[in-house]
């Protein structure tokens, strides 16, 4: 009788286990994931939910694979590569990598790696479809609702990856944003639009030598891709007022064919389709005057002639989601490492031009960086993952983030994650977030999968300057950039224009109102002068010592650096060690 209580009790136990590993083989094969969007982030995390199991949609309005390098033209590559020259973006954007041309690629080839990469790994695609909604109930989202044809349709899913260029699926879900960088008190449109266009007829050989000869900084070129000519590109005056260039960014096509990345166009609405449509007409008419200007100017271009225009605008920010986390400018300056990091970056951060008078500027050049997994997750919204430029990133840490190799590398990890949630049963994908396990297993899968994410200790520019706490604060505000030298110039004089600039900047960004604009009287920087403008928007300026007036209100400290009690002229960080504490004081005062 024992003995055959004991044969029952294996047999019970040995069904438990066969009847779990067939749940958990059914539980992979049902897990259903909809990717939206076909961008390259969108293609790297539908191709990684499908490959770990997972039944995988991609659902898009297009009608071909690759977004912004396809239908966008953008076909020059920002790589990120780490402290020794590592490649940072492994996993499968080193794929895509392998089977291009280069740095710049023929965007042909592009297109025909990403529907291998697609057919291979088995994910069905729904391309052509619009009204593409969201189904949400009790704050999750539950599928896709869109229109294909005539034809109503509605998908469940367990999870939803929204890859969309401006995050418009999370947005008609409900998910919060900060559009273009109004997050510091910037503009909220953001960054200038462009519009790639090709030519035919160029003599890259003589264009590649001229360029070679002139050995000006950050210009250069190679058998595929160049970029210079910027001093050139100033002497073009537009017939569109709201159009300006830069320099030429070049990437040759396998026909012989350039594409060119020039034009900035400002002055529309970036999150209308109507207004978008319009601001590529404009710079489609602007080539019939370029064209005839890049044959005079541009060296091998004598016979040039225009090939192709690209179908969409090159978009570069729109919104920013408010994650469960905002990657900020201090963790990509300050190469912070965390610990649940899925992908790693190192571009510098290159803000572009906004507007005609708002020129654009490199904030600082990282050695590396990291992107915790909490930055794809909506706050309150459950079933749902961003990846892209319109994940959780700070403007200023976009300016960096945005690029297309760590894009790909936070959408694999998005499929990964997408995958893994069925394992964990009642834990909502923000409790995930927080869940030790669930981030250990998806860091392990993401490096299975070629994904490259060591741990690093690299020191920033600056640590440990007795100025720096201030700089943080100026430069979250826009208001300092370091270039691609991380220099800060702290020791330099200040002079009146920059003082008055940065002043009345700090004023407006950081207190998120419009104040007047205020002049300082001298053209000496000193302790006096700045105490006046400290104290103009209280409208005390006009006094006899307007430094004591300051201290007394606690407007500049009296424990000032022992730098700054001397001297008629303030340098940099001493500035900005006032300024820093002058903002924060004047919130008890307005």
């Amino acid at each position: 009788m024992v003995k055959d209580n004991i044969w029952k009790r294996i047999i019970i136990i040995v069904f438990i286990i066969i009847l779990g590993i067939s749940y958990a083989s059914s539980a992979a094969r049902d897990q259903v994931v909809i990717v939206v969007g076909s961008d390259p982030e969108g293609i790297a995390a539908a191709v990684s939910a499908a490959r770990r199991g997972a039944v995988t949609i991609l659902i898009c309005h297009r009608q071909k694979m690759g977004g912004l390098m396809t239908a966008g033209a953008l076909n020059t590559l920002d790589m990120n590569y780490g402290p020794r020259g590592e490649l940072l973006t492994r996993g499968i954007f080193s794929e895509f990598f392998k089977q291009v041309e280069g740095h710049s690629f023929d965007i042909r080839t592009a297109e025909n790696v990403f529907n291998q990469l697609i057919s291979d790994a088995g994910v069905k695609t729904i391309m052509g479809a619009s009204h593409i909604k969201p189904l949400v109930a009790n704050s999750r989202v539950m599928g896709v609702s869109f229109k294909k044809g005539n034809q109503d349709l509605t998908v469940k899913a367990d999870v939803v990856i929204d890859a969309t260029q401006d995050g418009d699926f999370a947005y008609l879900a409900g998910v919060e944003f900060t559009t273009g960088m109004e997050d510091f008190g910037g503009p909220t449109h953001g960054m200038g639009a462009t519009l790639i266009f090709g030519v035919e007829g160029v003599n890259w050989q003589v264009m590649m030598q001229a360029i070679r000869e002139k050995n000006i900084p950050h210009t250069g070129a190679s058998t595929t891709s160049a970029w210079g000519f910027w001093h050139k590109m100033q002497e073009y005056s537009p017939q569109d007022p709201y159009i300006s260039f830069r320099g030429l960014n070049l990437g040759r096509q396998n026909d012989g064919s350039v594409l060119i990345n020039a034009m900035y166009i400002f002055d529309f609405h970036h999150l209308c389709k109507v207004s978008r449509e319009e601001a590529r007409t404009r710079g489609k008419n602007e080539l019939e005057y370029l064209i005839p200007f890049l044959r005079d100017s541009i060296p091998g271009f004598a016979n040039a002639t225009l090939s192709h225009i690209a179908q969409e605008l090159y978009v570069r920010e729109t919104r920013h989601m408010l994650g469960l986390y905002r990657l900020t400018i201090d963790d990509v300056l300050e190469h912070r490492n965390f610990p649940d990091k899925v992908a790693l970056g190192s571009y510098p951060v290159d803000i572009q031009d906004i507007s005609l008078h708002l020129r654009g500027f490199v904030v600082g050049d990282p050695k590396i960086y990291s992107i915790p997994f909490r930055c794809l997750i909506p706050q309150h919204i459950d079933g749902l993952l961003v990846v892209g430029r319109s994940a959780s990133f700070d403007s200023l840490a976009h300016g960096s983030a945005r690029v297309i190799p760590v894009g790909m590398a936070v959408g694999e990890a998005a499929g990964v994650a997408a995958y893994l949630e069925q394992y964990y049963p009642g834990m909502s994908l923000q409790q995930l977030a927080y869940n030790e396990d669930f981030i250990s297993h998806l860091q392990n899968f993401l490096k299975e999968q070629g994904a490259y994410l060591p741990d690093f200790n690299v020191p920033y520019t600056l640590e440990g300057h007795w100025a720096y706490p201030a700089l943080r604060t100026v430069r979250s505000l826009g208001l300092i950039s370091a270039g691609y030298e991380n220099n800060y110039r702290l020791d330099e004089p200040l002079s009146q224009q920059a003082l008055q600039n940065m002043f009345n900047g700090a004023l407006n960004r950081y207190f998120s109102r419009s104040f007047p604009y205020f002049y300082t009287r001298s053209h000496t920087v000193n302790l006096q002068e700045v105490a006046r403008l400290f104290l103009a928007p209280l409208h005390k300026h006009h006094v006899d010592n307007p430094l004591d007036l300051a201290r007394e209100m606690g407007l500049i400290p009296h424990d000032l650096p022992e730098r700054a009690r001397y001297g008629d002229k303030l340098d940099r960080a001493t500035f900005y060690f006032l300024l820093n504490h002058y903002l924060k004081e004047m919130a008890h005062h307005l």
